[in-house]
């Protein structure tokens, strides 16, 4: 049997309501806002939708000294 470490990527949604001129001061004012809502550990109130994972890369580690935990 091989030894094999398998990625999974992870994506969430999250929305961050913000007034704005156009949609560039738009990004920039949600971009500033969300790191604020990050450090108060409060993102899960802006998070819409389910949260999708899949799996990404697969590495065969079996001829390497990568740790491994089965």
């Amino acid at each position: 049997m091989n030894k094999y470490k398998v990625e999974f990527l992870q994506t969430e949604t999250f929305v961050v309501d913000v007034l704005a001129k156009n949609e560039e001061e738009a990004s920039i004012k949600a971009t500033k806002k969300f790191s604020e809502i990050k450090q108060q550990e409060m993102e899960h109130h802006h998070q819409i939708g389910d949260t999708d994972w899949n799996t990404g890369n697969i590495y065969d580690v079996t001829d390497t000294d990568d740790s491994f935990n089965p």
